[in-house]
């Protein structure tokens, strides 16, 4: 039995989300239907993390465990052709037996996309936040520095999950600018749930002026989400890079 790590992206516009789910559309279950076709047996994948309804992925990883010899060269080439259109393999190389997607992972990298609009768009609605206000870019950027460390990030949570730990290190946070395309990098040793997506909409009112920079730790140290920006969509949110 050998192990085998997995590049895969995919528009998770259709999907509800990565993990199987009974009786519902998810990335996992397309991709082990393909992988079982491929091989003729039963195969399980265990991915970096979950991503949610409807969020996308860059460069997500898997791993799967099969005692079949392939080349691992084109191996993605001929995987694709079984696999729905929304979602491809990049790369595909053999590991050690103890590699784990999940728990050998030592930072992800989100990356969320804004639109920055006056009137719908249509051709960008699936894959971003389309925001009509106007917004100081500067004061997100200066924002950002506040979220920076190893912090209790229990506020930028939905308020009736329950966890035991939620302190998470950030590593970096970036606001970009191109044109009308607003870009927010964030990486981390890990997220909560809905973690990037609020962040994002937190920094969104801090350039709306409805959060003052300074209100910031205090919204971060009260560990309550009220205080917090809305929870954005999923559609903007891509799972850029995880690093092991």
């Amino acid at each position: 039995m050998a192990r085998y790590k997995l590049t895969l992206c995919y528009d998770g516009s259709e999907y509800y989300g990565f993990q199987r789910q009974p009786n519902l559309p998810t990335v996992q279950s397309a991709l082990e239907e393909a992988l079982a076709k491929r091989f003729q047996e039963e195969i399980t994948v265990q991915a970096s993390g979950r991503t949610d309804a409807g969020v996308h992925a860059i460069a997500q990883v898997a791993h799967f465990d099969t005692d079949k010899e392939f080349d691992t060269a084109t191996f993605g080439y001929s995987l694709n052709t079984l696999l729905p259109k929304d979602i491809a393999i990049t790369s595909c190389v053999k590991v050690g037996d103890n590699f784990h997607a999940r728990f050998d992972a030592k930072s992800k990298t989100y990356l969320y996309k804004i639109c920055l609009s006056k009137i719908h768009s249509p051709l960008k609605r699936r894959y971003g936040h389309i925001c009509f206000y106007d917004l100081d870019v500067s004061k997100m950027q200066d924002a950002c520095k506040y979220f920076v460390g190893e912090h209790d990030f229990r506020a930028f949570m939905l308020a009736d999950e329950e966890k035991q730990n939620t302190v998470r290190q950030i590593y970096s946070l970036q606001v970009e600018q191109n044109g009308e395309d607003l870009n927010i990098w964030i990486s981390g040793n890990g997220f909560l749930h809905n973690m990037v997506r609020i962040i994002a909409g937190t920094l969104i009112d801090v350039g709306r002026g409805r959060i003052a920079l300074e209100d910031i730790p205090e919204i971060i140290n009260s560990k309550k989400h009220v205080g917090t920006g809305k929870t954005l969509e999923p559609c903007g949110l891509y799972l850029y890079k995880v690093e092991y």
